[in-house]
């Protein structure tokens, strides 16, 4: 799919230099949501985060900006994934997996289909990179799987589970 409508009425129609960057960045982050809640993933507006459960894990992807927007010119959107066991017990921080998936920016200011679907493209290749590790086999192939059971506690306990 390489067509979207924003919603009816959506600042991103008709923004303007004086459109203020919170309300470009707040209809960025829905339109993401509205997208990604066709396919079962859940979006809360509130605290502007969009999720996956899979088998194993969850993926939790974060939406943020930046202070130093400037309207009529940059306004940040920051893709910040992150990675959970489902089954948490015995793990600290909520079964938090420490995964080496760097956040990523975008100038959203002036947001148009072919944007809007790069940032799609960027958040589909992060979900297929999680979903490697809901295999023991997934996480070898994607990384260094020393380097990631040495990371925190948390990486054992999942793998060992995926050992069994």
């Amino acid at each position: 799919m390489t067509d979207w409508k924003w919603e009816e009425n959506s600042v991103l129609y008709s923004d303007s230099p004086y459109t203020p960057p919170k309300d470009i960045f707040q209809a960025v982050c829905n339109e993401l949501g509205r997208y990604y809640s066709q396919s079962g993933a859940k979006y809360t507006k509130s605290n502007r985060k969009i999720k996956w459960n899979f088998e194993r894990i969850r993926c939790e992807i974060g939406l943020r900006s930046s202070h130093s927007n400037m309207a009529g010119e940059w306004v940040n959107l920051e893709i910040i994934p992150n990675v959970y066991a489902l089954d948490e017990s015995e793990m600290e921080c909520g079964g938090l997996l420490y995964v080496d998936i760097r956040p990523k920016n975008f100038n959203v200011y002036g947001i148009d289909n072919k944007l809007f679907f790069e940032i799609i493209d960027y958040i589909d290749e992060t979900l297929e990179f999680v979903k490697s590790f809901e295999t023991a086999d997934g996480i070898r192939n994607f990384c260094d799987e020393a380097k990631f059971l040495s990371k925190h506690q948390n990486n054992s306990i999942y793998f060992n589970r995926l050992e069994k």
